[in-house]
């Protein structure tokens, strides 16, 4: 008799999770198969999140490899065999996610999430990233969706090419918008772009804070996004208003940390009304004055 042995390990959770959300009838709904097929899209974009987790980085014509001993029939159903996980099965899912809209696909799966775990939205971080390729990139129509391009890499990688994704999650970090864009595109303009997309896209039913670093913060996009988008941010020194208020003798107030201070006003920044905080720290004072000394020493 010959024995064969099998294993799910944590992939199991991620596979329970995916059903139990419901992802695969989003999916199924937005890109259905007019063809008589063994796997649905659904389920190769559930074996594409599967592989995700310690795969990556490996060419499609060796997927199979990558569920040769995984349970495959409790993982994706009944007569599911890693061999169906093909090359030209995974290539036709990619071409009929390009055509729908990456971007648009995710959006469906995280409102269907959201629903589902009924969390509650409270704080919106939006940052960006940086992605170095190598080799050339083309559309369908032998022209860049997107531009590859020289630009201010993340991963210090200044002689690749790359392209920049924006993403927004929710306060415990659940993934709520992605989006891809050119290499050389600027922080100051891909922030604003994000939010203002993921406003159209997704329904806020809570006060929603959104959070982003001090290159999203200008007269211009201020006022893009009006007096009906609450933000937080760091507001860069090199608004003249910042440098004032760091030169002035300001009245700090100690916070229930005591190691905080804090000093509070209003200010009509870019035509919008807003509160600024200007922070000061004990323990960053007391880093300032370990790098005096050692600089001093040197």
């Amino acid at each position: 008799m010959k024995l064969s042995t099998l294993s799910v390990d944590h992939l199991g959770l991620v596979a329970g999770i995916f059903d139990e959300l419901g992802i695969s009838e989003v999916i199924d709904k937005a890109m259905p198969k007019t063809r008589e097929c063994k796997l649905k899209h659904s389920a190769i974009m559930k074996g594409l999140v599967l592989n995700g987790l310690g795969f990556v980085e490996r060419r499609l014509y060796i997927f199979p490899t990558y569920f040769k001993y995984l349970a495959t029939e409790k993982l994706f159903g009944p007569s599911v065999m890693p061999e169906d996980f093909n090359e030209d099965t995974i290539g036709r899912t990619l071409d009929r996610i390009n055509r729908f809209g990456s971007t648009r696909l995710f959006n469906l799966v995280a409102m269907k999430c959201m629903n589902e775990m009924a969390i509650g939205t409270h704080l919106v971080h939006v940052d960006t990233t940086s992605f170095s390729v190598h080799g050339q990139y083309e559309g369908d129509d032998c022209q860049s969706a997107i531009e590859i391009a020289l630009g201010h890499p993340k991963d210090g990688r200044w002689d690749l090419k790359q392209f920049i994704v924006s993403m927004v999650t929710n306060q415990c970090g659940i993934p709520l918008f992605v989006q891809a864009h050119s290499g050389n595109e600027s922080d100051k303009k891909t922030l604003v772009q994000t939010i203002l997309n993921l406003k159209s896209n997704l329904d806020f039913t809570d006060k929603v804070y959104f959070v982003a670093d001090s290159a999203f913060f200008s007269s211009k996009n201020i006022g893009l996004l009006g007096y009906d988008t609450m933000w937080i941010t760091h507001v860069p020194s090199t608004v003249g208003e910042v440098r004032n208020f760091l030169n002035q003798d300001l009245e700090m107030k100690t916070c229930a940390d005591d190691r905080y201070c804090i000093f509070e006003t209003e200010v009509i920044y870019g035509g919008i009304d807003q509160k600024w905080v200007v922070v000061d720290s004990k323990e960053m004072h007391v880093r300032k004055a370990r790098c005096l000394v050692i600089f001093i020493t040197s």
